[in-house]
């Protein structure tokens, strides 16, 4: 039985392929992906609970007089407003959570006198910081907490609203609020959604009456459940992933592979092919063809010119350079072989460059090769 052997690709044919076996191999590597994607679960929901909880308490510092021997009132009672110096009170807010949420929180503390009409609308707004902002990043806790005392100058504002509407003769409503106003960002490191939340704990105080009732408000969530997902993929078919993961390092490996042997095993006519142009433009200057009917070497052989073979061009280029002399091209054997070569009175210079030299395999045919240079 005969002996096949499998068709090599040559030439512009290896060439191609090179790009068409990329071309299949992305794609298999498509296929491949989308095959993995079936083995993997990229979202989960998580309930995350959190809650808060505040408390506010007061004390109303009075003037001297001479009927209250205490130098303060508690809270949750009627005050003669002429008696209160100032109010101190305490802010409290505290946070807790069931996962370490990588919290980022803020504060502050501000005082608003606000005279509105009989019909509620605002007439006049006065607000001012009582504390600054403060900010804070906790990494590592689930909790957090904030305490603030301020001193309220109750005297200051109720001097200020009775003012404005003495001066315009209104019949107005005053009143001051003083408010902790708590914003909270957290980024749990596992999940995509953020949780933001706030917080308003309110001390309304009326001005301009002859009693005093104070009002506590709490703007809180209290208690809250958050849905949120996770962001890490689960493999849920661990079979089929595995099989994906093989199949792509085998893709990959034989993309490598085809391309390292059509580069390894190159064919000789498309190295030279890619030579002579590379020559032949670089070069376009110095170089010009020449249209004869025979071989280089025997028109050299009739003008009785000594002959030397010269191996490279740059070598060829050199001579050029020495002599001044053009170079002179002809290609004798089309996409096979090219000859190069200067002429003086007495030498004939030549380079001859033949694909059968050219590639892994390249072999060198005794009826072409060069042949040695005369004495």
């Amino acid at each position: 039985m005969d002996k096949m052997e499998l068709p090599l690709l040559k030439g512009k044919d290896r060439e191609k392929f090179i790009p068409a076996s990329v071309i299949v191999g992305l794609i298999l590597m498509l296929v491949i992906f989308l095959l993995a994607m079936l083995s993997l679960t990229f979202k989960g929901t998580y309930k995350l609970h959190y809650s808060d909880n505040s408390n506010l308490d007061y004390k109303v510092y009075l003037k001297e007089n001479s009927y209250y021997p205490e130098k303060y009132l508690g809270k949750d009672q009627n005050y003669i407003s002429s008696l209160i110096d100032y109010i101190d009170a305490d802010f409290s807010y505290s946070f807790r959570s069931n996962d370490n949420l990588g919290l980022e929180y803020s504060y502050y503390v501000t005082a608003a006198v606000n005279i509105s009409n009989n019909d509620g609308k605002s007439i006049y707004n006065k607000e001012e910081k009582l504390v600054e902002r403060q900010k804070f990043t906790d990494l590592s806790n689930k909790t957090f907490r904030v305490s603030e005392n301020v001193k309220i100058d109750y005297d200051k504002y109720n001097k200020l609203a009775k003012s404005f509407i003495d001066t315009y003769s209104l019949s107005a409503d005053a009143n001051l609020v003083v408010k902790l106003y708590v914003d909270l960002n957290g980024k749990h490191a596992e999940f995509d959604k953020k949780i933001s939340d706030n917080a308003v704990i309110t001390l309304s105080i009326p001005l301009t009456n002859k009693t005093t009732e104070i009002d506590m408000d709490y703007d809180l969530s209290n208690s809250k459940d958050e849905v949120l997902q996770y962001r890490q993929a689960i493999i849920t078919n661990k079979p089929l992933f595995i099989f994906a993961v093989v199949l792509a390092v085998l893709d990959v490996a034989g993309i490598a592979a085809i391309i390292y042997w059509i580069v390894k095993n190159r064919d000789g006519h498309t190295v030279y092919a890619k030579k002579l142009g590379r020559i032949l433009k670089d070069y376009e200057r110095y170089i010009s063809e020449t249209a004869i009917t025979e071989r280089v070497e025997d028109m050299m052989k009739t003008r009785s010119l000594r002959i030397e073979v010269v191996k490279t061009f740059d070598g060829l280029i050199d001579i050029r350079d020495n002599l001044g002399k053009p170079i002179l091209y002809h290609e004798e054997r089309p996409g096979e072989e090219a000859v190069f070569y200067i002429i003086t009175d007495r030498i004939g210079y030549i380079y001859v460059m033949r694909a059968s030299e050219m590639g892994k395999n390249a072999r060198i045919p005794e009826e072409i090769k060069p042949k040695t240079k005369r004495k």
